[in-house]
């Protein structure tokens, strides 16, 4: 951790606690310890991660605020139900 994040003894712990165990975004509870982010131009820490969220959601959207805006802007507004009307997925359900 030191060499790679620059953490001193027991810092990941602290992160670990200071946010429930939880990761920082989504709030779950994985399996798996939780991935150190950081941002890849600063290289500043930014908080601790689940794998989802710090290996798809992250960078998905290249680390670009906007596009994590505009995916919930998205999700709470979508355009279809607005210029079609409610339509349903016909296939299996989700589970």
């Amino acid at each position: 951790m030191r060499a790679t994040y620059g953490l001193g003894p027991g810092e990941y712990d602290l992160l670990v606690a200071s946010q429930g165990g939880r990761c920082a975004i989504c709030g779950g509870v994985r399996k798996q310890r939780l991935s150190v982010d950081h941002c890849h131009k600063t290289q500043l820490v930014r908080g601790l991660l689940c794998r989802m969220c710090n290996g798809r959601l992250l960078t998905a959207a290249n680390d670009r605020p906007e596009t994590l805006w505009a995916a919930a802007s998205y999700l709470e507004d979508p355009p279809a139900p607005r210029l079609i009307g409610r339509r349903f997925h016909q296939g299996k359900k989700s589970k």
